[in-house]
């Protein structure tokens, strides 16, 4: 398959938010994660990949390293390799982000 609609993707939970794939190989990895108003992606980070995220909609507080800053839909953020990074929904709607970057190994 060579196309999707992200809307069909979208998947929130008052439990936890929500992480899905959208596509998937060896070189790449495409997904959609999705936190309900007041959830947080806790700081993490990857090693040796670059991640990317395209806000869709919502407000969404990012911290990447020592710098923090809100995005909203149509911003784009990036966290470089081995860079601690994190997102909170600080709207009053759900944070929908694509999300890209090189796969963990398997």
């Amino acid at each position: 398959m060579y196309h999707t609609k992200l809307s069909e993707h979208i998947k929130l939970s008052d439990a936890r938010f929500y992480k899905g794939t959208l596509f998937q190989s060896a070189h790449m990895l495409v997904g959609i994660d999705c936190l309900s108003v007041g959830q947080t992606q806790p700081p993490h980070l990857h090693r040796g990949h670059d991640k990317m995220y395209y806000v869709q909609s919502g407000i969404g507080q990012f911290t990447i390293a020592d710098e923090t800053f809100v995005a909203t839909a149509g911003d784009v953020v990036w966290a470089p390799a081995d860079t601690t990074h994190s997102v909170i929904n600080t709207g009053d709607e759900p944070l929908i982000m694509l999300i890209t970057m090189a796969p963990e190994p398997r």
